[in-house]
């Protein structure tokens, strides 16, 4: 007997069911990077082969649910998906097996796609598929709302976002690895069973209207309007444009603004977030409204970024976030606007996920490669802006052709001069600047900023009201060109360099004092240029710091033979191995490796008298290879651009630092970092091994070339600290607190954040 009740309830049902797939699809991605870490180490193959396996088999899911739904009744489809359901429980509960860690030199792609494969590819694709064919399913119910059934993808990015927001919230501090993969599992067979809830409801209750006619009820069918190329294109480029955008500004803000943990939560948080908007059946106000405010945010973004009139840190992650943000919802929005009919919902899904793999690849493997820093982010801002949805002026005549072909070249050419002249030469407003200080209280320099890129600024947004496609963005295009170019000459930059860990810059002071090596915004190391005193270890390796008090003390009688060192920079730490020492540097990046070992640009290395060499791969991997109790001192110094591979500071790996250290050897950790206390992880890992622990909190001195930093000491035992272990500034570590021990199996970076 039917039931109105049920039959009503069937959009709440499929919201449900998707919101949970969707949750469950995030949680996996997050789990099982967390797994793989401490088997694979954290080298960009890895991260990289991971982002293409779930681009992937994302796709695949997609194809699949398109294949079925175009291709098969209602039935075959039913039967299939529910058979691919239960049969990825073969795989459950996901765990890593052990014993495919790939050798440390060898390349883990191969290892990593067939270790991925049999741990998470089977439940991950039909998850991949779950979404869009149930969507075409609740199509076919004959319900009043399945005619336009999109609304069902807000519940699925909400499930997303909010399994995004979760996991290091709320499951990461909370449980095992052990204990999240059985709750995955356990939330597996519930959306099984949701599942096989749709499909029976789907069977009940689907309309008379064969599955190539999307529309209607059993008494009207309606034909779909059939798809072109152009409209398969503009979805790919507009599922482009905010896909690239999420990660260019992730990597953006974390190389060029301040490197903070956990920080690219945020970017994928609003991305979901427009999705969640735009396909909740909102007024369509909502979508114009984000088209009205783009060029202005982008002119905002623009003017901030490059003005440098002395806004905090937080003030431009805004900008750049709500600029992205309203990117996503004009982008999405425009998405969103042109969905087909129902007939044609999987194949829409299908190229939408090839847009968004496009974009990943893009940022991910082809940009470190096309560009030298993060260009990019800029380069696809340009793309949005020339894709901005604006009405056209009325075509005009032929005889006006040349008038219209003149403005679209004219417009970059003037652009790209005036702003050449504004930042490069640097006219004199002298006058103006004081004239206008005498009425506005404001610094002379924020002044001259203010009229300099404002002037920049207004003219480019204002070609917005000209409504000719595509000359906005050129506009955007050339200012943004210039004004990167034009900034390189404000320093005497030597050598710039990008790998896939980032964008490496070598430069000299104006002063002449110092040449330094930087990642993103982190300094990485110095050395001074004149020749009385370029032997000696500067910024965090100064001789007075903690880093030099304790090489100073394991000297002499004391000195240690052999010692390993976790992070290369400059190979600063060299400059203390002497003669008949042996130093070895584990060091992840090859082009840092490159850089230090030149004398061109550093001579740490190639001055040392000591035997040293460069081992490359990730610190943990590669030294789990050297023979035990062979060094009296290890370093760890992998914690730069206050990023933390969270591997290396885990029971198990402290565990074997010290397996690789003599009785009476010592671990040094340099634990500097703008955001996170790590003092209290490595106070709880001491208690946890009965190891003697001291912290050393250093301040910077200008003059001397020392910066400020924080080390932290470990040793079996306190006798084995010598004089430190009196030493005033070496204290014990205090407070001694975090939720547990860090294990490969649980951490929580939340616990030790500086709020």
């Amino acid at each position: 007997m039917d039931s109105p009740l049920l039959f009503s309830s069937l959009p709440a049902l499929f919201s449900l069911t998707l919101f949970l797939s969707a949750g469950l699809l995030f949680f996996v991605e997050l789990m099982i990077a967390k797994m793989i870490l401490p088997l694979l180490g954290g080298t960009p193959a890895v991260w990289n082969t991971c982002m293409m396996f779930f681009q992937a088999v994302l796709l695949a899911g997609y194809g699949y649910a398109h294949i079925s739904g175009a291709k098969m009744n209602l039935s075959r489809q039913i039967v299939i998906h529910l058979a691919i359901l239960v049969a990825a429980c073969i795989v459950l509960p996901i765990a890593v097996p052990r014993w495919l860690a790939p050798p440390a030199e060898a390349n883990p792609l191969g290892y990593v796609l067939f270790l991925l494969l049999i741990s998470v590819g089977p439940p991950f694709f039909v998850l991949s598929g779950t979404a869009p064919l149930l969507q075409k399913w609740f199509a076919q119910t004959g319900h009043r709302s399945a005619a336009d059934p999109y609304f069902l993808y807000s519940a699925s990015n909400l499930g997303s976002m909010l399994a995004l927001l979760g996991y290091p919230a709320l499951i990461e501090p909370r449980f095992r690895l052990v204990e999240q993969s059985l709750s995955w599992t356990r939330g597996y067979i519930i959306l099984a069973a949701l599942t096989v809830l749709c499909a029976a409801l789907t069977r009940k209750y689907a309309t008379a209207c064969p599955s190539p006619f999307s529309q209607g009820t059993a008494e009207r069918c309606v034909l779909p309007v059939r798809v072109n190329w152009m409209e398969r294109g503009r979805w790919i480029l507009f599922a482009f444009v905010p896909s690239s955008l999420m990660l260019g500004v992730t990597t953006f803000l974390s190389t060029d603004v301040a490197a903070v943990p956990l920080f690219w939560v945020v970017p994928l948080s609003l991305y979901l977030l427009s999705f969640i908007i735009v396909f909740a059946r909102v007024p369509d106000m909502v979508r114009q409204t984000a088209v009205f405010l783009l060029p202005l945010s982008l002119a905002a973004l623009i003017f901030v970024d490059f003005s440098d009139i002395g806004l905090p840190k937080s003030t431009v992650f805004l900008f750049h976030l709500v600029n992205f943000f309203v990117f996503c919802m004009v982008c999405h929005g425009e998405i969103a606007r042109t969905r087909p009919a129902t007939a044609h919902l999987t194949e829409y899904y299908l190229w939408l996920s090839v847009g968004g793999a496009l974009g990943g690849i893009f940022n991910s493997l082809a940009a470190p490669v096309i560009f030298k820093t993060i260009l990019e982010y800029p380069v696809v801002l340009a793309v949005g802006a020339i894709l901005l949805p604006v009405k056209a002026r009325r075509e005009t005549g032929g005889r006006l052709a040349w008038k219209e072909a003149a403005l679209y070249v004219g417009v970059p050419v003037a652009t790209i001069l005036l702003a050449y002249w504004a930042t490069v030469e640097q006219p004199d407003l002298g006058l103006a600047i004081y004239r206008l200080h005498d009425y506005i209280p404001i610094p002379v320099k924020t002044l001259e900023s203010l009229l300099t890129y404002g002037l920049l600024v207004l003219p480019v947004l204002g070609l917005i009201f000209l409504k000719r496609p595509f000359l906005f963005g050129i506009g955007i295009a050339a200012l943004l060109l210039t004004l990167i170019v034009s900034k390189d000459f404000t320093q005497d930059i030597v050598h710039r360099q990008r790998s896939f860990f980032g964008v490496l810059t070598v430069t000299r002071a104006l002063d002449g004092t110092f040449i330094s090596l930087t990642h993103g915004t982190t300094l990485h190391g110095k050395q001074w240029l004149n020749e009385f005193n370029r032997h000696e270890p500067v910024s965090y390796y100064h001789r007075t710091g903690p880093a030099g008090r304790v090489f100073s003390e394991f000297n002499g009688r004391k000195k240690k033979a052999r010692i390993a060192v976790a992070g290369l920079g400059t190979g600063s730490l060299a400059a203390y191995a002497g003669a008949g020492q042996e130093i070895d540097f584990y060091e992840i990046d090859p082009a840092v490796k490159r850089i230090a070992a030149d004398p061109a640009y550093f001579t740490f290395l190639s001055d040392c008298p000591a035997g040293w060499r460069v081992i490359l791969g990730d610190a943990r991997l590669t030294l789990a290879k050297a023979p035990p109790r062979h060094y009296g001192l290890i370093v760890v110094d992998a914690f730069s651009s206050d990023s933390i591979p969270v591997h290396l500071l885990t029971k198990e790996a402290v565990e074997l630092y010290f397996s690789k250290l003599s009785e009476d050897g010592a671990l040094l950790l340099h634990i500097t970092n703008r955001y996170l206390n790590l003092a209290p992880v490595l106070a709880r890992l001491a208690d946890e091994n009965g190891f003697a622990d001291r912290i050393c909190d250093d301040d910077g001195d200008y003059e001397t070339g020392k910066d400020g930093s924080t080390w932290v000491l470990l040793a079996r035992d306190e006798r084995y600290f010598g004089g430190l272990a009196g030493d005033e500034v070496w204290k014990k570590i205090d407070p001694r607190k975090t939720a547990a021990v860090w294990t490969d199996d649980f951490s929580n970076i939340l616990s030790v954040f500086k709020w």
